[in-house]
């Protein structure tokens, strides 16, 4: 699905430097290891080797054959937000562009587990250069109610975004507790080559 996403973005600037990141991770492929151990002792190699965080980027060097710099963030709920702060620092160490990869793929709802699912898999490919298009502000937040902190909070920021772009609002406030991040018109100019999901692709391009 990154593949997908990013592979004509990534094919118009070769050479960028990537920035991967996600909240799930490969955390479906490590309940299907445990549960393959459980039953036969043993789990498969391939598989074994392909369940750390920094897999998919990992794949994505060999198959594009690019040996540019990486980094792979696990990100909390902001994780968009936070991979495009890391690409900015990039940008002023006077990189020309980014690619920055953002995907998810929630544990499936088999899985008696108590916890947050992205409402399906998605992956969304961005390419970031300095502009005058977006702007993303980080501040504060007063607004979080003191019990919020135990509460799961939606990280598929990168749907968020789709919404912001597609919705053409103003402005997009994002809080996760106690920090607020604002998108606005203005700043930061983003590429967006293509965002994936089963069965659906969403395409905008600036």
């Amino acid at each position: 699905m990154v593949c997908d996403a990013a592979w004509d973005i990534a094919s118009a600037h070769p050479g960028s430097p990537v920035v991967y990141a996600s909240h799930d991770g490969e955390m479906a492929r490590s309940f299907d290891l445990w549960l393959e151990l459980l039953k036969s002792h043993t789990v498969s190699p391939t598989s074994f080797g392909l369940s750390v965080h920094n897999a998919t980027a990992g794949q994505w060097s060999i198959l594009r054959r690019d040996m540019s710099e990486q980094t792979a963030l696990a990100v909390c709920a902001d994780g968009v937000e936070t991979a495009l702060a890391e690409a900015a620092s990039l940008l002023e160490e006077g990189c020309g562009s980014v690619l920055v990869l953002a995907a998810d793929d929630p544990l499936p709802e088999g899985y008696a587990v108590s916890a947050t699912r992205a409402p399906f898999a998605y992956a969304l490919a961005m390419v970031l250069t300095k502009g005058t298009r977006y702007s993303l502000t980080l501040s504060a937040s007063d607004d979080m109610p003191s019990e919020a902190g135990m509460l799961p909070e939606a990280y598929w920021s990168g749907l968020e975004w789709v919404r912001f772009l597609l919705n053409g609002s103003r402005e997009c406030r994002r809080v996760y507790r106690n920090r607020e991040w604002l998108w606005q018109p203005a700043s930061c100019r983003l590429k967006i080559s293509a965002m994936s999901a089963p069965s659906t692709t969403w395409y905008r391009r600036y």
